[in-house]
């Protein structure tokens, strides 16, 4: 029976093992398919590794898009259930403030615009503050302070490490190194039908998935040259897409429970007693020399302690440069490549937050053929010349 788009798959080959694929195949062994995972640097060691993690519906627009991430959140809040609450869920909530009138205002029209939403988010002053983190220190006089219950975060290593096992445990087979490293694909016919890998396997399977992230574009050019997946570029000297993050510690008394997005600075707890830190303005690529990520890495830290008086005697514990895959639109790209058959693709900036729901829709319409609603909007034809 030839394989198309509009059959339901009962084998899946899911290339890149970040939050997303490995989301996706614990999903579908579940769903009794037989699925291989392939990574060449192995579960959760690209983008996931240094990942934010911040699970939000926060400031995503349009409305379906917003409406899609809340769903993430409820997806995970109920797989973390069905795993009796693993300790990588960290549904803690996030704080937020803004440091002059202007952004202030700007503050309070998205928490009312979020609040009309449906979304839980409200306003507090500095007293309900200091009970929620008394591990801040906010600024004199005090600003008004958003407060996003419903928001957290993932400690990204434990979560992969947990689902790779679990898709295991359903019959998954996990390919890394040679074994996992896509070079090209079998296609036949207009059809992709399997994979090649540099330890020379052909691997064949009704359904192939990329969730490779940034490597999704060059993937997608060696089955069909006719359908774009534009991407933020990320290689290239001023290039926006790559991130720098930075983890310090020990944090002296008690450290930070929750999420902060203070002026100038993020940051969130991360395991063994360090936090994990990024800022909007630390403006590096793939090409800044190590003098110059040092240099911001030490900046981020000094802008922490600010917030956090407990990291008065930390130290950087580590900064690295992080490529975030981010579509070109805003928007995530899901859902079967125009040009062949048999390839679809899942990529998107709200990997974290959108993990577990999307494993879930792609699931359903990889093994019912029945293509779902919710994710009309994000499909990889939007981007073919003319549209």
């Amino acid at each position: 029976m030839p394989r198309n788009s509009t059959l339901p798959a009962r084998s899946c080959l899911v290339i890149g093992a970040g939050v997303l694929g490995v989301c996706l195949a614990a999903r579908l062994a579940q769903a009794g398919a037989a699925v291989t995972l392939l990574d060449a640097a192995g579960p959760g060691r690209g983008a996931t590794r240094s990942s934010f993690a911040w699970l939000n519906s926060n400031n995503k627009a349009p409305r379906a898009y917003h409406d899609l991430n809340q769903a993430g959140l409820r997806a995970w809040a109920e797989l973390a259930a069905s795993l009796g609450q693993p300790a990588w869920y960290q549904p803690a909530g996030n704080l937020e403030w803004a440091a002059d009138p202007a952004g202030q205002a700007q503050l309070a029209a998205r928490v009312h615009r979020l609040a009309a939403w449906g979304y839980p988010a409200e306003l507090i002053g500095a007293p309900a503050a200091a009970a929620l983190e008394p591990a801040l220190r906010l600024p004199s006089p005090p600003p008004p302070v958003a407060w996003f219950p419903g928001e957290g975060y993932l400690l990204t290593e434990a979560m992969i490490s947990e689902l790779a096992l679990a898709a295991a445990s359903d019959g998954a087979r996990v390919l890394t190194g040679q074994a996992g490293q896509v070079t090209g694909f079998d296609v036949a016919d207009g059809v992709v039908r399997g994979v090649r890998t540099t330890a020379g396997q052909l691997l064949s399977a009704d359904a192939v998935v990329c969730c490779a992230g940034r490597w999704t574009p060059e993937l997608a050019g060696l089955a069909t040259a006719a359908s774009p997946v534009p991407l933020v570029p990320w290689a290239g000297p001023g290039d926006t897409a790559p991130g720098l993050v930075v983890r310090a510690g020990p944090v002296a008394g008690p450290g930070p429970a929750r999420m902060v997005h203070a002026p100038g600075i993020c940051l969130r707890p991360h395991t063994g007693g360090l936090v994990h830190m990024e800022a909007p303005d630390a403006a590096v690529d793939m090409h800044t020399p190590d003098a110059e990520l040092r240099g911001w890495a030490a900046e981020l830290l000094r802008r922490a302690r600010q917030v956090i008086p407990g990291l008065a005697g930390a130290r950087v514990a580590g900064y690295r440069v992080c490529v975030r895959p981010m579509p070109a639109d805003g928007q995530s790209i899901v859902g079967w490549l125009p040009g062949t058959a048999g390839l679809y693709l899942a990529v998107t900036h709200s990997g974290v937050t959108l993990g577990a729901h999307l494993a879930r829709l792609i699931t359903g319409e990889l093994r019912t053929g029945t293509p779902r609603a919710e994710l009309a909007p994000y499909r990889p034809g939007r981007f073919r010349t003319g549209r």
